[in-house]
């Protein structure tokens, strides 16, 4: 295996990780609003429209650990994929779509703990907006 296909693999796994601080900071503000507000106005404090859905099937705790479990197996599958290609442009995109993956888990752990957003997440959360609108879902 190349140095390159290294470096895919453990940016997938970073990938995957990286979403646990997203799971565990949004299962802590879940359970801390649930007390005082109630679960129902807890799950819809999620912005993403899919996720809150998946949290009213599952509930908070429930619903991030599926979506844990979907993440990481996309990011496995993706990677198996590429490796199994091993086309050296295709290998740097994945790599980077990686790194954003990693960095949005990160400030999504930061919204989540502290509140503050930087544009990216900003504008992702205007999507979710739009999203849920398009959808139908509140």
């Amino acid at each position: 295996m190349e140095a390159i296909g290294i470096v895919v693999i453990v940016m997938a796994a970073v990938a995957s990780l990286t979403k646990l601080i997203d799971v565990v900071t949004t299962t802590r503000n879940a359970k801390r609003q649930a007390r005082f507000m109630g679960a129902t106005r807890a799950i819809s404090l999620e912005m993403n429209p899919i996720g809150r859905a998946i949290f009213r099937r599952f509930g908070v705790v429930g619903g991030c650990w599926v979506t844990f479990a979907i993440w990481t197996l996309i990011c496995m599958v993706t990677a198996l994929e590429v490796l199994l290609y091993d086309i050296f442009i295709l290998n740097i995109g994945v790599i980077a779509f990686y790194c954003l993956l990693t960095y949005l888990n990160v400030w999504t752990g930061i919204h989540n703990t502290t509140g503050r957003m930087e544009p990216i997440t900003r504008s992702i959360g205007r999507f979710y907006g739009w999203l849920g609108r398009k959808l139908g879902v509140h």
